[in-house]
């Protein structure tokens, strides 16, 4: 099963609600412990991080792997000081490992890292997946979260209140799941500390998309000093800032889009609606300085 068409999607969402009804998880949040019970999973009692020195992984390769199914012994094993958020992660992605037919009945005889990298890469988009669509209750996310205006306080709302999920998780999946045209831009800095009164510069880190939104956003590029995702960042305190953003393309043209940010105190989020194009044409360096190019 490829994971690259819709139908493909959906099927794993079928398998992630066959999850939630087999073992009577009927409303959000779902207690990721309760989920490795459901499976007569247990939590082993070495870390990842010994576990992977043992296999003789390349240490390069450790912070790739933050959690691991053995199947044969039914245990999932986490990265030593791993965050909570970041573990109830893990356990519904190994979780997915186990659950999904063809990875249980694969992983069973051949562990994970054994196998060929692009079928590695195959099984663990598939386990994100289940993982995403297990927390947010397959299409009961879709009923919740699209029925009004679609906005960051939206999906802070369905974070916090019902899902107890990651900003950064809601958010991903508030965008890629969108009926209407949205894009997410994801910032950090590039630097961590410095001394009292530093700005630090924001880099757009990388973006997720909606099926309808259209058009490329080049990584890297530095938010502008005075704008809205700076401030956003320095001073998390503003909350959700409604501005716009003012992109660029190839030939100069420039696009307007509907913009508002939000920052958790080490990222600044980003939602965009598809970008329109503007008859009075910005100078260069204004449109530059504005926003990102596409």
């Amino acid at each position: 099963m490829s994971i690259t068409g819709e139908t493909s999607r959906l099927t794993i969402r079928s398998e992630a609600e066959r999850f939630l009804v087999t073992h009577g998880f009927s409303a959000p949040p779902i207690p990721s412990d309760q989920a490795l019970a459901a499976r007569k999973l247990a939590v082993s009692q070495l870390s990842l991080d010994d576990l992977l020195l043992k296999a003789n992984l390349p240490p390069e390769d450790h912070k790739k792997v933050q959690a691991m199914l053995n199947a044969n012994e039914r245990t999932v094993a986490f990265k030593r000081d791993l965050p909570e958020k970041k573990k109830d992660w893990g356990s519904l992605h190994e979780v997915a490992h186990e659950f999904i037919p063809r990875q249980r009945d694969l992983l069973y005889y051949c562990p994970l890292l054994s196998l060929p990298v692009s079928l590695q890469e195959e099984l663990e988009t598939e386990a994100d997946i289940f993982a995403a669509e297990a927390f947010f209750f397959g299409s009961r996310f879709h009923k919740e979260a699209y029925s009004g205006d679609l906005s960051l306080s939206t999906a802070i709302e369905l974070a916090e209140k019902v899902y107890k999920t990651s900003f950064h998780a809601t958010f991903t999946h508030y965008t890629e799941e969108s009926p209407s045209p949205r894009c997410l831009l994801v910032w950090k800095s590039k630097s961590c500390v410095g001394p009292p009164g530093f700005s630090p510069e924001i880099e757009l880190h990388y973006y997720v998309k909606s099926k309808r939104f259209h058009g490329h956003i080049e990584p890297r590029q530095i938010a502008d000093p005075d704008g809205a995702v700076s401030k956003v960042f320095v001073s998390s305190s503003l909350g959700v800032v409604q501005h716009e953003m003012v992109f660029q393309n190839q030939s100069g043209e420039a696009y307007v889009a509907d913009a508002e940010s939000f920052s958790n105190s080490y990222n600044a989020f980003t939602l965009i609606s598809q970008p329109v194009r503007r008859h009075a044409q910005l100078a260069p360096a204004r449109a530059a300085r504005a926003g990102p190019a596409m």
